[in-house]
């Protein structure tokens, strides 16, 4: 069981923060049963709020350790997932 943090940033490089609009999510936290299910959901998320590389700051996933969640891995902007010591880890 993993936990994938969603957000999302202004990006000042672009006038206003974002391509277009209005972000219709804020900061949210989903609860998914493989990274590659992580992967789809920030996929998603940046679909939904038509983010820019700039823009989306989520991503982290944590994994449940005890009664705890601890940092596990990163999906980034293209949905690749990656280790906390920066190797891809395959999702297919």
């Amino acid at each position: 069981m993993f936990k994938v943090l969603l957000s999302h940033e202004a990006n000042p490089d672009i006038p206003n923060g974002y391509w277009n609009g209005t972000r219709t999510e804020g900061a949210a936290e989903r609860v998914v049963p493989s990274l590659a299910d992580a992967s789809q959901v920030c996929i998603a998320y940046i679909r939904n709020n038509d983010l820019g590389a700039g823009n989306f700051s989520g991503g982290q996933v944590l994994r449940q350790e005890g009664g705890a969640w601890v940092p596990h891995a990163q999906v980034s902007y293209n949905g690749r997932v990656w280790a906390l010591d920066g190797a891809e880890i395959p999702t297919a």
